[in-house]
This record gives C-alpha cells, sequence and structure tokens, in this order.
C-alpha cells in the first residue's frame, strides 16, 4: 500500500472517495472532483473536474499508462505518462515515473525513479495550470 513519512513529504491524503481496486484494469479517461487512490491498472488520461481540486494516488504495485492532470499527485507505483500538478506531487520511495512532471511544489523520498524532466510551476502560472487542466477535462468530456 503507501509508505508515508510526513514528516518529509507533507501533507498527504488518507481518505479517498473512489478506489480503482487491485483486481481492476480500467481502459479509458477518468475524469474526477474529489480523490482517486489506485490500487490497480488504468490505461488512459486521469483530469480533475472543472472547478475542481482532486486528488490521485497510484498505490505501491499500480499502474497507470496515461497523462494526470489534477491539482495533487501522490505516486508510490508505476506512472507512465506525464504529471500536471499545480499542487503538490509526492514521489514515495517505491514510485517509478516515466514521464515530465510539471508541479506547484514537490516532494522526493530516497529511492523515487524519474525518467522525464521536472518544471516547476511559478504562482502566475497556477492559474494557467488550472485553466489548463480544465480544458483538458472538458475535451475528454466532449470527446465521449
Amino acid at each position: 500500500m503507501f509508505k508515508f513519512d510526513k514528516t518529509n513529504l507533507g501533507r498527504s491524503v488518507e481518505k479517498f472517495e473512489s478506489i480503482v481496486g487491485a483486481s481492476l484494469k480500467v481502459e479509458g479517461d477518468l475524469v474526477i472532483s474529489k480523490s482517486l487512490r489506485i490500487d490497480g491498472t488504468v490505461h488512459g488520461n486521469i483530469f480533475q473536474a472543472e472547478g475542481a481540486s482532486a486528488t490521485v494516488a497510484i498505490a505501491s504495485g499500480a499502474s497507470v499508462v496515461g497523462n494526470i492532470a489534477v491539482h495533487d499527485v501522490i505516486v508510490s507505483g508505476n506512472l507512465r505518462g506525464n504529471i500536471t500538478s499545480p499542487g503538490r506531487v509526492e514521489l514515495i520511495d517505491t514510485a517509478k515515473v516515466e514521464g515530465d512532471v510539471t508541479y506547484g511544489s514537490i516532494g522526493v523520498a530516497v529511492g523515487a525513479r524519474i525518467a522525464g524532466q521536472l518544471k516547476q510551476i511559478d504562482e502566475m502560472s497556477q492559474t494557467e495550470a488550472h485553466s489548463a487542466i480544465s480544458k483538458a477535462a472538458k475535451f475528454s468530456i466532449q470527446r465521449d
């Protein structure tokens, strides 16, 4: 599951509105409004709903292939895709990210692996990042 060292990585969500169970595989994009914990596999992008401030957590042993664009992201498992998070990104020691990470703030535990670029969002760009997340979610909904 998750190992949180709150003294080093800060506040983490421990209650989740929705859970993708370990035996579940989801194919397709997801739009969330609060929080999602992934224990299984997701092949698709994950966006937050317009006006929401959502959190996605990928558990150790879980896998996501797709981009994530939400306010906060916690990774303990595997992600092959980009992260856009105007809030906080936490990479736990078992995290493996293959993609670029754009973040407002970041916590990286010793042992976490990143194959991609890191880019911090400045305060002026945070509004733009929220706007981009909303547009991405709208586009995903309109495609369906």
